[in-house]
């Protein structure tokens, strides 16, 4: 499976590897313009994904959830991403719908919780992350390049607006200049201290091509360490 394909299925806006034509060294790419790319990425087809969250709590206890992770298209500009617990006694679901120009839907089954920052199977990625939700704030400004993993970035600073209370002040994300990929971010509370930080981990090649085992989100706050890893 290609990076660029896995991506999709996992964070709804192929938001962490749109391929966009950057060419490399170029100038600092409008903040705007760069968000919009990204939120409005249609995956290319329909994928079903094998998968495991594993969470590591302050205390060093670990609790393992497999998961599948389902993306359906829905027409040329829209799809649906679900991720379902695969333990048919206590089953959960949880799906953003996401359509181009428009805000995304989410829902949690069976609890029909509407809050957007529940963790998936108790990890620290909530459906606002893997909705790319920040994404959609008024303020989206390309601040510098700077390398991440070896790779030079462009860095994306996202703000919401300051009347609409939010559980992140501000989101940096690091977009690789040469694949267009989100390969860390930074969510920062609302007093301005780093909360989370996400990572990709687990790059391998195979057939030539590169594909990504884990992804990681550490909550700084609570002592947690959240890994989703992917079987192929």
């Amino acid at each position: 499976m290609k990076i660029k394909q896995f991506i999709y299925i996992l964070f709804l806006t192929a938001g962490f590897l749109v391929g966009l034509p950057y060419a490399y060294a170029s100038p600092l790419i409008n903040g705007e313009d760069l968000a919009v790319s990204i939120r409005n990425a249609i995956p290319p087809e329909n994928i079903l994904i094998e998968a495991s969250m594993e969470v590591t709590q302050k205390n060093r206890k670990r609790i393992q959830t497999a998961l599948t992770i389902e993306t359906k298209l829905l027409g040329q500009d829209e799809f649906l991403t679900t991720y379902k617990t695969k333990l048919e006694s206590n089953r959960m679901v949880w799906q953003i719908r996401r359509k181009v120009g428009m805000q995304n839907a989410y829902s949690c089954k069976p609890e029909e919780n509407s809050n957007i920052h529940v963790g998936i199977a108790g990890s620290s990625f909530t459906l606002a992350d893997f909705g790319l939700e920040f994404l959609h704030w008024p303020s989206q400004k390309t601040i510098k390049k700077q390398r991440r993993k070896s790779r030079l970035c462009n860095v994306l600073e996202s703000k919401p607006m300051k009347s609409i209370k939010e559980k992140y002040s501000r989101v940096l994300s690091w977009v690789d200049e040469k694949s267009g990929a989100i390969i860390a971010a930074d969510f920062f509370d609302i007093n301005g201290e780093i909360l989370k930080r996400f990572t990709v981990k687990g790059l391998t090649k195979k057939n030539g091509q590169w594909q990504v085992d884990e992804l990681e989100m550490r909550d700084l706050n609570e002592g947690s360490k959240s890994r989703l890893k992917l079987n192929y």
